[in-house]
């Protein structure tokens, strides 16, 4: 554990540029993003990741020694909608290490989920009424599990909560109004086998539909869909859902490909998410959105990942609030592929800063974020400039050693 004081960054906005049509493209294999833990079922998904809401943009990177685990910490900032600042609001007091989830609805509270690590074998929670400036403890009886999305809430005072966690086996549970009284709602070992058109390998992230219900972003094994269930009461005493795939189907060339939603976002709009789609020796990634008005799916042109490049980063919330944008890596090589929602291609930007670990995307602006040990340095990029220009840099106090 280990304390820190809260620091602001000011910065000119942000920005992003995204898609269309759902085609599988192909590219050759590519070596896992960060995120997850040996023995994970789920897919490695990279924990690196940001959202965009009416009220405000979240952002979370790991910091310190990257190469010694009990000296890298996961830091949480926050910039409220119209600000020019990115604040430091990581929950103090509890090891990060392991990684962060948070849930941040366009109204009602922020939450904090920290992953395992070390000795930590379940998963604190932390939860903020003023955007992070004061905490309140809660817990998991489990660990969450390593994707960006493991944990979604409805909007109101005291709202819904849903979180994904296990390993080998997820369950997908629910607290209402508090922190610590957990109820199941679904399992991977319930799904499999028994959602028609998906074989459920493991569930990634959750998000609240437009009308409030439970959605589950999950793998599926030779799907023709990408994997996005909706449960229904089955009308027992029981209680039981029925859960079926109403993801948007994929237009391939071959057999039914493999699917992993990696990020699946309530947004003003509708229901943005990014998936990861592999047909054979192929894959891709492709952007879809539900819109609200049409309750109509849309997807983009698949993202060519190269051999040996991974997904380093992800952000949702860019343009009108459904853009969304991929940081791809490869050693020291970055690239930043952004759209503006649906109906918009796919747009290369600028070779960004060396050693972008984040992205982040508000409106027409997208930032960069740059770590080195215990700094960090925003570069933004908006349609029109010549390049990167720098508009932030803070020194975060981290105290080394202290997990060891």
């Amino acid at each position: 554990m280990r304390g820190r004081t809260a620091g602001a960054l000011v910065v000119a906005a942000v920005a992003l540029v995204i898609i269309d049509v759902l085609v599988a493209g192909s590219r050759g294999d590519r070596s896992p993003a960060t995120g997850g833990a040996a023995g994970d079922a789920i897919p490695s998904i990279a924990l690196a990741s940001s959202v965009t809401s009416p009220t405000r943009s979240s952002v979370i990177v790991a910091m310190g020694n990257l190469d010694e685990p009990t000296n890298t910490f996961w830091e949480l900032f926050l910039r409220p909608a119209g600000g020019t600042s990115w604040s430091l609001r990581t929950p103090p007091g509890v090891a990060d290490n392991g990684g962060l989830v948070v849930a941040a609805p366009t109204t009602g509270p922020v939450t904090a989920g920290f992953l395992t690590s070390a000795l930590l074998t379940f998963s604190p929670l932390a939860q903020s009424p003023d955007s992070g400036l004061t905490w309140s403890p809660g817990s998991l009886p489990s660990a969450l599990v390593a994707t960006p999305d493991a944990m979604a809430a409805g909007s109101g005072v005291a709202p819904d909560l849903w979180a994904v966690t296990g390993r080998a086996t997820q369950t997908v549970l629910v607290s209402s109004g508090g922190l610590s009284s957990w109820r199941p709602i679904v399992t991977t070992h319930v799904l499999s086998g028994s959602v028609p058109g998906c074989s459920v390998g493991a569930i990634n992230a959750v998000a609240t539909g437009m009308t409030g219900q439970l959605l589950l972003g999950v793998s599926c094994t030779h799907s023709g869909r990408i994997g996005v269930l909706e449960g229904s009461p089955s009308g027992s005493e029981s209680g039981v859902q029925h859960w079926r795939n109403f993801g948007p189907s994929l237009r391939t060339s071959g057999s039914a490909p493999s699917t992993s939603v990696l990020r699946l976002e309530r947004t003003a709009a509708g229901i943005a998410g990014l998936a990861d789609v592999n047909e054979g020796a192929a894959s891709s990634l492709v952007a879809f959105w539900l819109e609200g008005a049409t309750g109509r799916w849309t997807g983009s042109s698949p993202v060519v990942v190269p051999t040996h490049w991974k997904v380093m980063a992800t952000a949702v919330g860019g343009g009108d609030g459904a853009g969304e944008t991929v940081l791809l890596g490869s050693g020291s090589e970055r690239r930043i592929e952004v759209t503006m929602g649906p109906g918009g291609p796919w747009v290369t930007l600028a070779q960004p800063p060396a050693g972008t670990a984040s992205v982040a995307s508000i409106g027409n602006e997208t930032d960069a974020f740059v770590v080195s040990g215990s700094h960090f340095t925003v570069w933004a990029w908006s349609p029109g400039a010549a390049g990167w220009w720098r508009s932030a840099a803070i020194t975060v106090p981290i105290q080394y050693g202290s997990s060891g």
